[in-house]
């Protein structure tokens, strides 16, 4: 059987990813900066490395056929950068015949730090020698949910309402990743995004009556390069909607059993 290393196993997408790679017949070694708890939750390899310095990564490495490299930091520069191209190289010296990376739409569009890293990162991945694959996806639903958490804390809720989104569900995200995974190095995959691109507004409306908890919306105007990105769709991959949960969908099903507690108990 073929084994795949997979960075970011416990993030979001990783535990969409673990239970695919298994159900198609892959050896799944997930690498964590941490050591593996008793009960994750599937019967896996565990190796307890470090992007950042390095520590662990020849062993995590060891006798896998693929990486699957779904790790990632907003705030931390050498996870992207430095730890991918720590990453490469143990895969160069260990032989990997795949690397596979999930990577954003319009990151090579949009001024915002983060951003210009993924794509440094794609870069050192075009370079390594080490055959690859990428597939950028737009945000995902779970992302848009902590946005607005965060944005709708007080009474009066003030959003970029003109920012535009086509979020996808990581479900949907991990079955392409997987098909990658199965199909061999194909370069750079066409985009994928959700099945609708919506405003904020739209996205903030729908996720607040999903929740119950109304309250009025207040524009953010948000000035400079990155809010103009956001603006524009620039995020966005309107012609590649191969996503079918739409943000709705996903708020109704992540909101519907507590509303109806909530309800139920006032």
């Amino acid at each position: 059987m073929r084994r795949v290393l997979l960075t970011g196993g416990t993030g979001v997408l990783g535990r969409e990813l673990i239970p695919r790679l298994q159900a198609v017949g892959y050896i799944v070694r997930v690498m964590s900066r941490r050591a593996a708890k008793a009960g994750e939750g599937f019967e896996l390899e565990w190796a307890q490395a470090s992007l950042d310095s390095g520590t662990g990564l020849a062993e995590a490495v060891e006798q896998a056929d693929v990486i699957l490299h779904a790790a990632s930091s907003p705030v931390k520069r050498q996870v992207d950068i430095g730890g991918t191209g720590r990453l490469l190289e143990h895969a160069r010296r260990a032989g990997i015949d795949h690397f596979v990376y999930i990577s954003i739409v319009g990151i090579d569009r949009i001024g915002f730090s983060y951003y210009r890293n993924k794509l440094a990162a794609e870069s050192l991945i075009k370079a390594s020698g080490v055959p690859w694959t990428i597939l950028r996806a737009t945000q995902f639903h779970d992302l848009i949910d902590r946005l607005l958490g965060g944005l709708t804390r007080l009474p009066v809720a003030f959003v970029p309402k003109n920012w535009q989104f086509q979020s996808i569900n990581t479900s949907e995200v991990a079955e392409q990743l997987v098909a990658a995974v199965q199909a061999g190095p194909a370069g750079q995959l066409p985009d994928i995004g959700g099945p609708e691109v919506l405003n904020l507004e739209e996205m903030a409306r729908l996720w607040l009556a999903a929740r119950g908890t109304p309250r009025p919306l207040v524009h953010l105007p948000l000035p400079g390069k990155l809010a103009a990105g956001f603006r524009q769709g620039l995020n966005t991959t309107p012609h590649n909607r191969g996503g079918k949960i739409t943000w709705a969908d996903w708020v109704q099903t992540r909101y519907s059993s507590s509303l109806k507690m909530r309800m139920k108990f006032p």
